[in-house]
């Protein structure tokens, strides 16, 4: 499946041990400056939806942003997040 510009796949590791592997659509690796090319998500899961779940959630996280940039996602996400509590409030 493609999500973003990410190709994440599914795979049974063993009988209702379900992982995801996250690889770019275009072949470079994850994280700019670094080799690595392909991330395995690191829990097991019951099912090849929650394993690709998890793997959506790292993507979604900025796991494989930069590290300059990682803390920088990261505040507005939790900027946006406030103000959305507080508009749901009024």
């Amino acid at each position: 499946m493609e999500y973003k510009e990410f190709d994440i796949r599914a795979f049974e590791r063993e009988p209702r041990k379900w992982r995801a592997r996250v690889r770019r659509t275009n072949g470079m690796p994850l994280i700019r400056g670094e080799r690595v090319v392909e991330y395995l998500t690191e829990m097991d899961a019951t099912t090849a939806a929650e394993a690709l779940k998890m793997a959506m959630a790292a993507i979604d996280a900025a796991y494989f942003l930069p590290r300059s940039k990682r803390g920088t996602e990261r505040f507005w996400r939790r900027v946006m997040a406030n103000e959305a509590k507080t508009s749901s409030r009024r």
